[in-house]
């Protein structure tokens, strides 16, 4: 889904010499948006708080720092408080209006042995998700990509992020990434430069890779059938790091790819957008 980028930056609440705003003014559920802080040129480091995430800026051609923050899907509408740091200390705020966002719903019907998990399974199940949270709410200053992220591999997507499954008439999770079509064996490429950050052989999951680039953002690719990287290695964009299987809990052959910034959930295919605007900033174009 793109971004339309042509907004007027928010304005910001403190007064002074330092200024911090979001684009689009105001960012939906599951969305990403650019960070712009203008500030002294003695300032040598800054970052943002937002949504209980914080994430390192860097310095932009034109001189003000610019990154990138995400709305979680399950972010409550309304206020809240967009704050910069100088070298530290604070330095300008903005309110900053998350809208709802509707993604839709699916209703399925399935027998009931699939919606219980064994205790064994559930213990298992718990152990997966904490290892997995560990990364996603890693922030690492470095940015190790640069060029804007791609798809991992070519098929149309199947399972679009963001609905809101109701099984057996009990609403769940909403999706919190896309589900591409792909056949057995498909080679699957890094969306993006980085850290191979973690493995899993996971229940529901199946075989996983979670890729950190830097800056809070983590990509993660699921259902593998085979894992071509190993923890620690480093991937180019475009790198073949694994193949399309059926792993975990499943019913075919699918890629589910997810990306986590500061945490949050967010479209892959609205970052995707997003981060070919924001590698343009940076590099002053």
């Amino acid at each position: 889904m793109l971004l339309i980028l042509a907004l007027l930056w928010a304005t910001p609440v403190w007064a002074g010499a330092a200024t911090v705003s979001l684009e689009p003014l105001k960012p939906a559920q599951g969305q990403p948006a650019l960070v712009r802080a203008c500030m002294d040129a003695k300032v040598k480091k800054a970052r943002v708080r937002f949504l209980g995430a914080e994430i390192p800026l860097l310095r932009a051609g034109d001189g003000c720092f610019v990154g990138a923050v995400a709305v979680d899907l399950q972010t409550k509408p309304g206020k809240h408080k967009l704050l910069a740091f100088a070298n530290g200390k604070p330095a300008a705020s903005a309110r900053i209006t998350v809208r709802p966002k509707n993604y839709g719903e699916r209703r399925i019907t399935v027998a009931k042995k699939y919606m219980r998990l064994s205790p064994q399974q559930l213990s298992r199940h718990k152990r997966e998700i904490k290892a997995q949270r560990r990364v996603y709410g890693t922030v690492t200053p470095q940015r190790y990509w640069r060029a804007a992220f791609e798809k991992p591999v070519p098929g149309d997507i199947t399972g679009p992020f963001g609905r809101r499954s109701v099984i057996n008439g009990e609403p769940r999770s909403p999706h919190g990434g896309v589900d591409f079509r792909g056949a057995k064996g498909t080679p699957i490429k890094a969306s993006g430069a980085g850290k191979v950050a973690l493995i899993q052989d996971s229940f529901f999951g199946g075989r996983i890779i979670l890729i950190d680039h830097g800056l809070g953002l983590i990509s993660a690719y699921r259902h593998l059938e085979k894992v071509r990287v190993k923890t620690g290695q480093m991937v180019a964009k475009g790198q073949v790091i694994g193949e399309v299987g059926m792993t975990g809990r499943v019913t075919g052959p699918h890629l589910h790819f997810d990306m986590h910034l500061g945490g949050a959930r967010v479209d892959p295919m609205a970052w995707i957008s997003l981060s070919g605007v924001l590698a343009d900033r940076l590099a002053g174009r």
